[in-house]
């Protein structure tokens, strides 16, 4: 008897935690349009413009750009082994203005934000001769500069893994998850490998033709917010243009 009400005030206690978590929907679209150059089989230079947008839940749930979400720009260099098995993504050097996912009401007076972001990581590519699949695992640290605290360094860890399938030789099946944490550097406030966010995600990549591509789909990210029992769930739509030059 003496069990069972132990476990009867554990449920509780945790149906009481779990009430007083916070979560957001939001319907997004996340659009980039990226112009890359590989000079040799080794190099890749890439530019890379993002543009997104969100809904407004008082005014349309369900309209993903009724309000701006970021606007920015990137630039990457990669480095890519002969066998193609093995890239190095140098520089990742990004400028963004952001802002905040509209979840409740304080949210609408929060001011705009503007972050410089340096990244740098590894890339494992497996792709057998012959195959329709190809599977890529990507680990990137991030140093982070927000103008909100004085730009001093923010630290965090990227972990991605993508899966390709050729359904023809014009358009290709992906699928990713990933998973973000904190990771030194860090502010005052925050914990070392603390969850960020989570996300999931499929597309489709169309070759519209040997140089140009287009990618369509949806991502879900789960992410948390530095409250740490208040969480954003984005359902995005992706519209991603790519030029070869």
């Amino acid at each position: 008897m003496r069990s069972f009400l132990l476990l009867l005030v554990g449920i509780s206690l945790s149906l009481n935690g779990l009430s007083q978590e916070a979560h957001y929907p939001h319907f997004t679209l996340w659009s980039r349009i990226q112009l890359a150059k590989e000079p040799s089989p080794n190099w890749k230079f890439s530019g890379t413009l993002l543009w997104r947008r969100q809904n407004n839940y008082s005014v349309s749930p369900h309209n993903p750009l009724t309000n701006p979400l970021m606007a920015g720009g990137q630039a990457l260099v990669t480095y890519r082994n002969t066998p193609n098995t093995f890239w190095v993504h140098i520089a990742q050097i990004s400028y963004m203005k952001t802002n905040q996912l509209l979840g409740k009401t304080e949210d609408f007076n929060a001011p705009i934000g503007q972050e410089i972001r340096y990244a740098g990581g590894i890339e494992f590519n497996q792709e057998k001769e012959g195959s329709k699949f190809t599977f890529r695992e990507r680990f990137m640290q991030e140093i982070r500069f927000f103008k909100a605290n004085n730009y001093h360094p923010v630290g965090r860890v990227r972990a991605r893994a993508t899966a390709r399938y050729e359904l023809t030789p014009f358009v290709s099946l992906n699928g990713v998850t990933e998973i973000l944490f904190h990771n030194p550097p860090l502010l005052p406030n925050q914990t070392s490998f603390r969850f960020h966010q989570f996300w999931l995600g499929g597309s489709f990549l169309w070759s519209l033709s040997e140089r140009v591509s287009l990618e369509t789909g949806y991502t879900f990210i789960h992410g948390r917010r530095a409250t740490i029992i208040e969480f954003d769930e984005q359902n995005i739509l992706n519209l991603h243009l790519a030029v070869d030059i």
